[in-house]
């Protein structure tokens, strides 16, 4: 077998390894300097299936870019490995918080990659939006708000997805030059103060709030 080159795998596992294949060349690569029979080289499959699973390149790195993200995604929910339970706001916010700079450091490279191609791509940013429809979900749950918010609740919180994508994508970008626990203490403080701001317009959600803050 060509060293560096994949052990072929069955049919089962062909779009998978397409996909882990194609992940790591966007990471590195620019979209328009791969090719799809490097893709299958390095997968060890043949140029066809690439077409037959994804109809392409572009539907393959689709693919790569909604299995990213779904991942994310994934990550507004408790994990059900962590060992200890997240049984108050202060816990579940910094959960989440740990969980998704946690994730974003292991996969640095695709981050950064999905990160320079938002704005640039329908496709791509309808993707993106699914996942801060997650995190807005995530913190109107948090909150306690079961129905529809007000604008300035619902601004609000789409802002803590800008704070959270902005903060981990510096950090990324600067070879993640500090601890992880400083970066999660900044941005829990950050969205404790953004939350903070609408506290007195809004009631039924004073009380998950100050909860948060007291330990800001």
């Amino acid at each position: 077998m060509t060293p560096g080159k994949r052990k072929a795998p069955g049919r089962g596992e062909s779009r998978a390894a397409l996909i882990a294949v194609a992940g790591d060349l966007f990471a590195r690569k620019p979209y328009d300097e791969i090719h799809i029979s490097e893709i299958a080289e390095e997968a060890g499959v043949a140029n066809g299936l690439l077409s037959y699973h994804f109809k392409g390149k572009r539907g393959l790195y689709l693919a790569v870019v909604a299995q990213a993200l779904d991942e994310v995604n994934a990550l507004f929910q408790p994990q059900e490995d962590q060992e200890e339970q997240e049984t108050t706001r202060e816990d579940r916010l910094r959960g989440l918080v740990r969980r998704q700079i946690e994730y974003r450091r292991e996969h640095a490279h695709t981050m950064l990659a999905l990160f320079r191609a938002g704005g640039q791509d329908r496709e791509v940013d309808e993707l993106f939006e699914r996942g801060r429809q997650a995190g807005a979900a995530f913190f109107l749950d948090l909150l306690g708000v079961r129905s529809a918010p007000t604008p300035t609740l619902r601004v609000a919180v789409r802002g803590l997805m800008g704070l959270l994508d902005e903060a981990t994508f510096d950090w990324l970008a600067h070879d993640c030059d500090m601890a992880d626990s400083d970066l999660a203490e900044i941005i829990y403080s950050a969205a404790v103060a953004v939350l903070t701001t609408v506290r007195t317009a809004h009631p039924e959600i004073r009380s998950a709030i100050d909860e948060l803050t007291a330990t800001a």
